[in-house]
């Protein structure tokens, strides 16, 4: 049987910080980045680790969990039927002088977005989005901005474009307005900027959030300290990464035949994929769980020709 595809959409509802260890940069504990392009990056092992998380809270049979996530057991081991790519950026929120804030994409990010997506089995309706020049933009036909737009400390001229409206309402339609709420899901289609494959990296390296963590010692210091027990204590100081609530992701999603004996074909899989493990459309993905990190709505559109 064939492979059955779709897409899963994520969109962050906190700060969400896919790690990548510790850096000898400014930034300490930085997020996960694309080696070619510097964008974001979800990794593909981080978000289907999540997903099998939740499947264990949400699927009481762990037969269907070995057969949709694999198994290595003492007499038996196979791998499982669910495939999940990275996660990559699709839209990401600036700040502005104008607004609160735009969500902004580019050209290149957009051709690798609609590549994708057909392979996934959808079928994007925009067409070709036309090259941006730097301290440019093209904006949705109908956002009320024509002229000077500012996200963060930089200024871009702007104009009106039909493929960039197109692909707002796309985007806008594959999220659930009930969960990210109706006024975002009405911003997205107005607020989304498309800007140059020069400007678009910045602000993906240096509009992210960035926290001053500390832990302190008994005597409230961040340095070395003994105690009266001679119990040594070590404070720290570090900086850490995350990204913005209201980012967008997309990661392809795919089913082979099950190579377990609970489910019988790929479709299943998919089927308990949308209708129990992400029945409620929340997933937790990424690093300080605790902190009320990570959290984001997640949409499965299936493949139209799955």
């Amino acid at each position: 049987m064939k492979q059955e595809r779709g897409t899963l959409f994520l969109y962050a509802q906190s700060l969400l910080h896919p790690g990548a260890g510790t850096s000898t940069e400014v930034i300490d504990v930085p997020i996960q980045r694309e080696a070619h392009t510097r964008f974001p990056l979800i990794p593909a092992s981080s978000l289907k680790g999540s997903l099998r998380d939740l499947a264990e809270r949400k699927v009481k049979d762990q037969n269907l969990i070995a057969d949709i996530f694999g198994v290595v057991r003492d007499k038996e081991a196979f791998a499982g039927a669910l495939t999940v790519g990275d996660g990559k950026i699709l839209a990401f929120p600036v700040r502005s002088l104008t607004r609160t804030f735009f969500w902004v994409s580019s050209p290149l990010a957009l051709s690798r977005v609609k590549r994708d997506l057909e392979v996934s089995g959808l079928r994007p309706n925009w067409g070709i989005i036309p090259e941006v020049k730097q301290g440019q933009g093209l904006v949705p036909t109908n956002c009320d901005i024509d002229g000077d737009l500012y996200l963060e400390e930089m200024n871009f001229s702007v104009k009106p474009n039909k493929e960039v409206s197109t692909m707002a309402q796309f985007i806008a339609s594959q999220l659930d307005p009930a969960i990210i709420g109706e006024a975002y899901a009405h911003k997205l289609q107005n607020d989304l900027v498309v800007i140059s494959d020069d400007d678009f990296p910045y602000f993906v390296r240096f509009a992210t959030h960035v926290t001053a963590r500390i832990k302190l010692t008994s005597a409230k210091t961040t340095g070395s300290y003994k105690t009266a027990d001679g119990v040594k204590e070590q404070g720290n100081l570090w900086y850490e990464e995350a990204l913005p609530p209201e980012t967008i992701f997309y990661a392809q999603v795919g089913a082979d035949t099950p190579r377990g004996h609970s489910l019988s074909n790929s479709q299943e899989v998919l089927q308990i994929l949308t209708d129990t493990i992400l029945a409620e459309r929340f997933i937790q993905l990424g690093g300080n769980e605790t902190l009320g990190q990570g959290w984001c709505a997640a949409f499965f559109a299936r493949g139209v020709d799955a």
